[in-house]
């Protein structure tokens, strides 16, 4: 079985998602920017608060490595999606005999490739699934690029 860390139980992969794969790039590249210009030294003296926005700045720097993904808490901790899957004890949505339910038909309203992506993995399986997930992680693609939230 593949790392499931990135895998949500409703369908989505957390590595498509832009706190992952476009958020901490641009911050990064953002950060970079304004440290040539010297503003970590003189940013407080130009704009009230900007302490707090270059310590938020460098948190969002690194969410590609410091995100838990849906398993480990990512997300609303309140997510009724993901408290339901851990009770019955599926992998993910794609094998609960109840899906799609009504939680689940919600999400797909806003993030409509949950539908493909459950299909997919029961066709494929989740270990080949995510496969196909990580080449569209390293091709660059973001669920953003869809028109979905994400």
């Amino acid at each position: 079985m593949e790392d499931l860390k990135y895998v949500t139980y409703c369908g989505l992969y957390c590595r498509l998602c832009s706190n992952m794969a476009r958020i901490p790039k641009h911050a990064s590249a953002l950060r970079d920017t304004m440290r040539k210009g010297g503003w970590e030294y003189f940013g407080e003296s130009e704009i009230e608060g900007f302490r707090q926005f270059w310590k938020v700045l460098k948190v969002l720097s690194d969410f590609d490595r410091t995100i838990p993904g849906c398993r480990g808490g990512c997300g609303p901790s309140d997510c009724e999606i993901r408290k339901c899957a851990a009770e019955k004890g599926v992998l993910t949505c794609a094998f609960c005999p109840e899906s799609p339910c009504e939680l689940l038909r919600k999400l797909i309203e806003k993030y409509p490739v949950i539908e493909e992506n459950l299909a997919r993995q029961r066709e494929l399986g989740v270990d080949l699934w995510i496969e196909e997930q990580e080449k569209l992680a390293e091709s660059g693609f973001c669920y953003d690029d869809t028109g979905g939230e994400g």
